[in-house]
């Protein structure tokens, strides 16, 4: 017992350590477009490339760490942070920063897809809520963590676009050295290698509502942690990199507390509600793109995160009450769809940012894009309205039938 104990923190531990490492670029784009001279568009690009290695890696090993074991996929994660953080670290040149943000989100979907698992695997006392609860707080700790390490590091330290890295490998060694200790059990010989998402047609409704919302949430996120932090200390005069991490950090922070705030709502009405405020915090970002002032921006962020997680926490559980009403043999295809969609959706708004910045300037392409933002989250919330009944966790802890809210 006091070994799965310490294989549940091990795991943990990694977790959250690779969810660092793969934010920490969010707060240097700034520096590096000062240091190799790309434009708007390359740099979201460089940010939402890290989805290209991120999806596949899901879809991959998943189902490899079913039939090799934990194990092996944890050390593949490990592996692939460690190449991500060199390639970023001793990048010459643009194209290094694709390949390092490839090879972070392959890390990240290596951990994603067997940490979930490994977790569930070694709590002590087969608490799989608990398990499952970790898994996503520590995903967002990293997410909130990676920027203010990122930025604090380069702001004080020297070498800035080297340090930061230093500082996660460092980190990351306790975690290497925890994946060696865990066990080779959990393998399954005759698991699939690759398991492709796939939606019955009994909850294609639901999901696909749900899933688009959760990815235009996922987008304005994105559009935070990509754009706002360069944004602050090129456009707004401030200087100092935590500022801007900081704001990179508060979303995430903010996702997190409306995530857990949300559990005693019924799913569609958290997911309704997460987007009515991000249409509001759409509508705010294209006003501050006018007249940019510091406090109204972190207002604005903190508003974005708090949308993003009662829509990502009310989309999520929609799709699982309706998996489990309808087709309950297929939860994990249709989790694996669901995941793909949201992480679309997190890549293509951030490549459209930086082409609009390309061409029309920081101030226009960000009204523009707070504009469109808003009217989409009240397009999907007026289709969201007319669906029929959801099923919903009642007080007893009963699933019962509740009218839209």
């Amino acid at each position: 017992m006091r070994w799965r104990g310490r294989h549940f923190h091990g795991v943990a531990f990694l977790l959250v350590v690779l969810l660092v490492g793969a934010n920490i670029p969010n707060a240097l784009y700034g520096l590096y477009r000062a240091e190799f001279g790309f434009s708007a568009a390359v740099q979201t690009a460089i940010f939402a490339v890290y989805v290209v290695g991120m999806i596949p890696s899901l879809l991959f090993f998943g189902p490899l760490s079913d039939a090799l074991g934990r194990r092996a996929v944890l050390g593949v994660a490990a592996a692939a942070g460690v190449v991500g953080a060199l390639t970023m670290a001793f990048a010459d040149a643009t194209i290094w920063l694709f390949l390092g943000r490839t090879a972070q989100g392959i890390a990240v979907g290596a951990v994603s897809a067997a940490g979930t698992a490994a977790l569930i695997d070694h709590e002590p006392d087969g608490n799989h809520q608990r398990a499952a609860l970790v898994s996503s707080a520590g995903g967002a700790l990293g997410g909130a963590l990676g920027p203010l390490v990122g930025g604090a590091v380069a702001q004080y330290l020297p070498h800035p676009l080297q340090a930061p890295f230093v500082v996660f490998l460092v980190a990351l060694l306790p975690a290497v050295i925890a994946v060696i200790l865990l066990p080779r059990g959990g393998r399954d010989r005759s698991a699939p290698l690759v398991r492709l998402p796939a939606v019955p047609a009994a909850v294609r409704g639901t999901f696909w509502i749900s899933s688009i919302a959760v990815g235009l949430s996922w987008g304005a996120v994105g559009l935070f942690q990509a754009v706002v932090p360069a944004w602050i200390t090129g456009q707004m005069g401030v200087s100092n990199l935590v500022v801007g991490a900081a704001a990179a950090s508060l979303v995430m922070v903010c996702s997190v507390a409306a995530q857990a705030a949300s559990r005693r709502l019924p799913a569609r009405r958290a997911e309704r509600a997460g987007l009515a405020v991000l249409a509001l915090a759409m509508l705010g970002l294209a006003v501050i793109a006018r007249e940019p002032v510091l406090a109204v921006l972190f207002l604005v962020t903190a508003v974005v995160g708090a949308g993003q997680g009662l829509t990502f926490a009310g989309g999520l559980r929609s799709v699982n009450a309706s998996v489990t009403a309808h087709a309950p043999g297929a939860q994990g295809a249709v989790l694996g769809a669901f995941y793909v969609v949201s992480y679309v959706g997190l890549a293509v708004p951030i490549v459209v940012a930086g082409l609009a910045i390309t061409v029309w300037g920081t101030g226009t392409a960000v009204t523009a894009l707070g504009l469109i933002g808003a009217v989409l989250c009240a397009g999907i919330l007026l289709v969201s309205g007319r669906r029929g009944r959801e099923v919903a966790p009642s007080r007893r802890g009963r699933r019962v039938e509740s009218g839209n809210a």
